[in-house]
């Protein structure tokens, strides 16, 4: 057995005990757990369920009913235990003052780069950590700049690194993980000026968004921009559009009605990167759930007055997009020539897809196969023969495999066309083409 499993039947055989310990704290502990012996039996991939029962441990050791009880399973299991200091260390920063030019830094000794992530979205506020500034509610459209460290050298490309109990690890560790460090919220013109500024002192003047998809927590979205911007070598800023995502593996529907609610909200601050920071290209990345609001604001772009001077939109990435195949096709469109290049990456092997479908009863413009979609106007990658481990192709592929990082980097800093990028070939047939990875 598992440690993941050893462990996670430990918590529940002790679910009584610490129901009386907690009290009233104990309710959404208990549904987590119960959560999570769900996944364990749905065979949830191994590394997501422990690094989930991670952060439920950690929580629990913050509980001070409950630290001693959690500490002597974990002894039982012969692991070192995580004080209780080092919990309330972890991550408990109090947000910075933002200088008026946010750079991006490398520490030399440890090769560690740390990026400003400069950020709108439309969720709740949290508590005063980096972890939890931002929940999963509702909230108003607000900005600021999130700083996000990320290793180069014990880290391989595409990989977002956490701790993980089962590696011993019970505190994060610069030189390994990638850690949202800091958050700091500012008022919309401040955000301009702070954006701005940076942007002049940049070595390109170009930004790219990032919008996340279903299932994701603020501290994640930021921690998977910043690695995005660090394996593809972006000499710009980094932004991170993030919508209210309620982070819950049972709220697939809520997300959905957050997504659509939240368009309005993105398209004001994809006016904003266009015409008020100084920038030359907009590009953006959008994936899963989260290219519903990237496709639905498109589909208005040609309405916009923008100012004069205004940047253009450059490369549009529809990585793995969890929306209505026939619907996609219906937008894409509407807003054909936006953008220098548009392109999709699709896959036949994407399990969150394939699901989605079963819930929808339609394929879904993500897919591969039969159900590839291949419009005009639009660059459709077939992504199904990147990974031929036997797990196949994890949803998140478009950030963590290296031939579609480099990929990504030829499209977005070399500005490549599909027959320019050596591992892409073409398929398909004259009226059908399409582009996919060489075996």
């Amino acid at each position: 057995m598992s440690d993941t499993l050893r462990l996670l039947l430990a918590l529940l055989e002790l679910g009584p005990r610490l129901k009386d310990l907690l009290g009233d704290k104990w309710p959404p502990y208990g549904e987590e757990l119960q959560d999570l012996a769900g996944r364990a039996g749905d065979g949830e991939d191994p590394d997501k369920l422990r690094q989930s029962l991670d952060l439920l441990v950690v929580r629990l050791l913050a509980e001070p009913p409950a630290m001693e009880l959690v500490e002597r399973v974990m002894a039982d299991m012969a692991a070192p235990v995580a004080t209780r200091e080092t919990v309330i260390r972890r991550g408990r920063v109090s947000p910075p003052v933002v200088p008026n030019t946010v750079q991006p830094s490398t520490d030399e000794t440890t090769g560690v780069v740390t990026i400003p992530v400069f950020y709108g979205t439309d969720r709740a506020r949290g508590d005063d950590t980096p972890a939890h500034y931002f929940g999963g509610a509702r909230g108003t459209l607000s900005f600021g700049v999130a700083e996000v460290s990320v290793p180069t050298r014990d880290r391989d490309l595409g990989e977002l690194t956490s701790p993980s109990w089962w590696r011993l690890e019970f505190s994060a560790n610069p030189e390994k993980h990638v850690i949202l460090k800091t958050v700091a919220a500012l008022a919309r013109d401040a955000f301009v000026t702070s954006l701005k500024d940076s942007l002049a002192a940049a070595g390109e003047h170009d930004v790219l968004i990032f919008v996340h998809g279903y299932n994701v927590t603020f501290e994640d979205a930021a921690r998977r921009a910043g690695q995005l911007a660090v394996d593809l070598k972006f000499a710009g800023r980094t932004l991170l559009y993030s919508w209210a995502s309620a982070a819950d593996t049972k709220k697939y529907t809520v997300d959905e009605s957050t997504i659509d609610w939240s368009r309005d909200h993105f398209e004001a601050f994809l006016q904003l990167a266009l015409g008020e920071i100084g920038a030359g290209k907009v590009h953006i990345i959008a994936h899963s759930m989260g290219n519903r609001a990237v496709i639905n604001t498109l589909e208005r772009a040609t309405s916009w007055q923008l100012p004069a001077g205004a940047a253009k939109l450059g490369q549009i990435i529809f990585a793995a997009p969890d929306i209505d195949r026939d619907r996609f096709v219906q937008l894409a469109a509407k807003f054909k020539g936006c953008a220098a290049r548009v392109t999709l990456y699709a896959s036949s092997r994407d399990v969150a897809l394939l699901a989605s479908k079963f819930v929808h009863g339609y394929p879904r413009a993500g897919e591969a196969g039969d159900a590839l979609t291949v419009v005009d106007g639009i660059d459709t990658i077939d992504a199904s023969l990147v990974d031929t481990s036997l797990v196949g192709l994890h949803h998140s592929y478009f950030g963590e495999k290296r031939s579609i990082l480099n990929d990504m980097f030829n499209l977005i800093a070399q500005q490549l066309a599909p027959d320019q990028r050596f591992d892409l070939q073409a398929s398909g047939d004259a009226l059908r083409k399409y582009w996919s990875y060489r075996a």
